[in-house]
């Protein structure tokens, strides 16, 4: 059996952040990987240009990729200068 909201894993790096009708955005990413109700689930922050992650965090719909080529789909929750707080929209597979 698992814990409720086991942690299986946390990710770092630099990777590229987009949505639809928007400009990629270079960050450095921190993910929680975790496992809820038998399900992963990833949240975590994203560091960049204020500029550029503003576009894409009034998008409801983005994408992460990480440094080894992985990608999460996300929703950007929420913005404060250069840190934004993502949760993933999407099923996790190859965590």
């Amino acid at each position: 059996m698992y814990e409720p909201n086991e942690v299986l894993q946390t990710l770092t790096g630099r990777g590229h952040v987009s949505a639809a009708g928007c400009e990629p955005v270079r960050v450095r990413y921190r993910v929680v990987v975790e496992r809820r109700e038998g399900s992963l689930f990833a949240h975590g922050t994203l560091v960049g240009s204020p500029v550029g992650l503003r576009p894409i965090w009034l998008e409801p719909d983005a994408v992460l990729r990480l440094k080894n080529g992985r990608r999460i789909d996300i929703s950007v929750t929420d913005l404060v200068g250069e840190t934004a707080e993502f949760e993933s929209t999407g099923l996790l597979s190859g965590f």
